[in-house]
């Protein structure tokens, strides 16, 4: 809606149709009269003080634009670091959600390599605590010439008693077997043959078994004595 407005400017009336509000358009009045009246105070002509005061308001109002326009400058530069700021932000969110995500996986990761070497520690502990509880005898040193020879000397004594033993046996499954066939002598010959080696070789671990392991005849030296014994 139009307003008419009447504002005075240098003792005249102007009538002007605005559709600005009365208050404003007087404000604007008044403030074209005060330029005009520091110009005619300067002692020139109603034309040249007219000329005068309205390049003063032009002056300020190029002034004004320009702030103004350094203003928006400065909002939109201000406005443009503020959505480039919530986007970091956004961003560092996510890397934040993502860093919690890995540091979760690697505190689990800890835990559970923790449990495996505590496990481990366990494990090793225990084992050593075994290997101290049974720790293995010294060997034993090596008998010298005479021992080994006290030792073969010890293997020979039993040959007569085993010798009798086995003639012993012969005679009590002869006497036995008298009145058998020949299959049954046969049997019986096989089993006296089988006590007699049993009895050589049981008393040559016997033997054997008190020496230390370092004393102890090879296998064919043991698979020997039998026949020797056999022999005499």
């Amino acid at each position: 809606m139009s307003n008419s407005v009447t504002v005075k400017i240098c003792g005249e009336e102007f009538k002007l149709i605005t559709d600005d509000s009365i208050e404003y358009t007087q404000a604007v009045g008044n403030h074209v009269n005060a330029e005009m009246q520091k110009m005619l105070a300067r002692r020139v002509g109603r034309m040249d003080a007219a000329i005068m005061a309205a390049v003063n308001i032009t002056d300020e109002l190029f002034k004004v634009r320009e702030t103004d326009e350094q203003l928006r400058a400065q909002i939109k530069s201000a406005l443009d670091a503020e959505a480039t700021a919530k986007a970091d932000a956004n961003a560092y969110k996510r890397e934040n959600l993502s860093l919690q995500k890995k540091l979760e996986k690697a505190e689990k990761a800890l835990a559970k390599a923790e449990k495996s070497l505590q496990k481990i520690q366990k494990t090793a502990k225990s084992g050593r605590s075994g290997a101290e509880e049974a720790e293995p005898e010294e060997p034993s040193e090596p008998l010298n010439e005479a021992e080994m020879a006290e030792l073969v000397e010890k293997s020979k004594r039993p040959r007569k008693t085993r010798k009798a033993k086995a003639e012993a046996v012969r005679a009590e499954v002869a006497e036995e077997t008298a009145a058998q066939p020949e299959t049954a002598e046969t049997e019986a010959a096989e089993a006296v043959e089988a006590v007699t080696e049993v009895a050589e070789a049981s008393a040559v671990a016997e033997v054997v078994k008190t020496a230390p392991e370092a004393a102890a005849p090879e296998p064919e030296a043991v698979e020997a004595a039998p026949e020797a014994v056999g022999e005499s």
